[in-house]
């Protein structure tokens, strides 16, 4: 009797799956901003009072803008940050292993005893391909599921780099010293793109935080003094002058006033944060902490 086995092939996506906790944020973010929308809508509609009418309709929306913006913009900035710390330690990783293939070990040797220092947040992801190699998996696909798992652009060109090199064969230590020199300068040209634009970025925030203080400065002194009069003179008037003075609702001109600077710390926020790191993630988180400095600058000062 023959019993035929069906080799599986090896995935990477089935072993290490997707960004499950990014899911994970999204959906919790985003329950939580139905449910505030909810209780936005019924407060305008004068349904229901949320904490004695000390918290608006208005402060309901601005927090569900908040829950969804909030947590997948600082989830997406540590996310960055973690594969910017594994970026720096690249280029010492791949000059050890030229170093050690110049010696006469072998790339997999390299990368094993590579894979038992220290290297930051890179020494994880070594030990996993260490372990792949371990199992049986050419240096190709375990190369190809670290810039995978990774997916940063200067990781991916590395991998195909040194793959394309290791098919075609030759001196293997100078791929892996030229791959390490290409990174190292792609690190000093971003680098310098960032400080050029965070000037700009900057710039932006100033003006933000100019915008806003000229808001606060109108309504402690022109407002206040028409609220102040308006207070004192007659609805009718005064009596024999002719002379009257508009109604103007102070919650209303708030909330109008409020509109303004959101719009201004959304737009602000994105626009800086996307300036100074090229992500647009990194504009939401910005974007974020605008509109809540704007949101507590309005509650307790206006």
């Amino acid at each position: 009797m023959n019993f035929s086995m069906k080799r599986r092939k090896y995935n990477a996506k089935h072993i290490y799956g997707k960004d499950q906790i990014l899911y994970i944020v999204l959906g919790v973010s985003a329950a939580v901003s139905v449910v505030l929308f909810i209780l936005a809508f019924l407060s305008l509609a004068g349904a229901i009072s949320v904490a004695g009418s000390a918290i608006t309709g208005i402060d309901l929306m601005v927090m569900a803008i908040l829950s969804i913006i909030g947590p997948i913009g600082f989830y997406n900035y540590l996310k960055a940050k973690k594969k910017k710390e594994i970026e720096q330690q690249l280029p010492d990783f791949l000059r050890e292993i030229s170093s050690s293939t110049s010696s006469g070990m072998t790339v997999f040797d390299a990368i094993q005893a590579a894979a038992k220092g220290d290297h930051g947040r890179l020494t994880r992801e070594l030990q996993q391909m260490a372990a792949q190699l371990s199992w049986g998996i050419s240096i190709k696909d375990a190369l190809n599921n670290f810039a995978r798992r990774v997916n940063t652009d200067s990781v991916k060109r590395m991998v195909v780099t040194v793959n394309k090199a290791l098919e075609i064969g030759g001196n293997t230590s100078s791929v892996f010293e030229a791959a390490a020199k290409e990174i190292d300068q792609i690190k000093k040209v971003e680098q310098q793109r960032r400080v050029e634009m965070s000037m700009y970025s900057i710039v932006i925030f100033i003006s933000f935080f100019v915008f806003l203080a000229v808001i606060l400065i109108i309504d402690k002194t022109i407002f206040a003094a028409l609220f102040d009069l308006q207070g004192k003179v007659p609805a009718g008037g005064l009596e024999g002058t002719g002379l009257s003075i508009a109604s103007v609702d102070q919650e209303l001109l708030k909330n109008t006033l409020f509109s303004f600077v959101f719009v201004q710390s959304i737009g602000g926020g994105l626009l800086g944060g996307f300036m100074m790191d090229g992500r647009l993630s990194s504009g939401v988180r910005f974007g974020f902490v605008l509109v809540l400095v704007s949101f507590f600058t309005f509650k307790f000062l206006f």
